[in-house]
């Protein structure tokens, strides 16, 4: 699969065709990364019957969709044949301005299990708490996934943080909370997928830490389970950014640190068939 660069796919990626029922090498973060990705399917919108189509064809039951128009936050829960349970949120949507809002209410709340979080993410989880708590208590205590890209992670991560059974699999998460937050996390299965140059993990740039269980995709769309060394990772990003030039050009976005953000790219590298760019 091709390294996305169009402003496109980072901007609309629920234009994108759905990616299951393809026979590729599907493993739980890779359906991870899809789920995070149709989880922009605006269902609330009047395209819930494509998102039904689209999780069918994964083995997926129709979805249980949350939705809060004061903050525009949104997300679905669904299960599969095998009784497993996923849940995913969406994340920001440039043409909406709620959800961006939610991205600069940067300032620290207090966090009842301990720390102090983002106040624009624990607003955007909050507001679809008691739909998402009835949806996990009719689990009865079974264990779910719960995800996200983007804003949908840092709104993962704080579910996640909820539910000791919760399994967190994030994609371009900003940082969520402080130290004592994270403390939260420990001994917990926390994967943190971060694609090279991608912009949002520096997001905001004070105040808070990224959890632990970081995934560094590289700049030719390898995971790497073990995060390089610092100086490693800035020769990655360099030869990145000069890769990159080869995707300069109309319809594309003119930086990598954007393009490595959009979610189809963590799809690719999830699934370990990521070309280019």
């Amino acid at each position: 699969m091709q390294y996305e660069a169009s402003l496109e796919a980072l901007i609309h990626p629920e234009r994108g065709a759905p990616l299951f029922g393809q026979s590729l090498p599907w493993n739980t973060d890779a359906i991870c990364a899809e789920l995070s990705r149709l989880a922009y399917i605006r269902f609330e919108a009047g395209d819930r019957a494509r998102l039904i189509e689209a999780l069918a064809r994964g083995g997926f039951g129709d979805p249980v969709c949350f939705s809060h128009p004061g903050t525009d936050a949104q997300g679905f829960a669904t299960r599969r044949a095998d009784g497993s349970a996923w849940l995913a949120y969406r994340g920001t949507e440039p043409d909406r301005l709620r959800t961006i809002a939610s991205d600069l209410s940067f300032l620290p709340n207090d966090w009842p299990g301990g720390g102090r979080v983002h106040r624009g993410f624990a607003a955007a989880e909050r507001s679809l708490a008691a739909e998402v708590d009835s949806w996990v208590a009719g689990l009865g205590g079974a264990p779910f996934v719960v995800t996200g890209h983007s804003l949908g992670a840092a709104m993962a991560t704080l579910t996640a943080a909820r539910f000791a059974q919760a399994q967190l699999v994030t994609f371009g998460s900003p940082r969520v909370g402080n130290s004592a937050f994270r403390r939260g996390f420990e001994g917990r299965q926390v994967r943190r997928y971060v694609d090279c140059r991608d912009l949002v993990e520096d997001l905001p740039p004070l105040l808070f830490v990224h959890l632990d269980g970081e995934r560094y995709i590289d700049r030719l769309g390898n995971v790497r389970a073990a995060s390089p060394g610092r100086m490693a990772r800035i020769a990655d990003q360099l030869r990145a950014n000069w890769d990159y030039r080869r995707c300069l050009g109309p319809g594309n976005v003119p930086l990598r640190e954007l393009a490595d953000h959009a979610p189809i790219n963590y799809v690719s590298a999830t699934l370990g068939i990521r070309q280019g760019p």
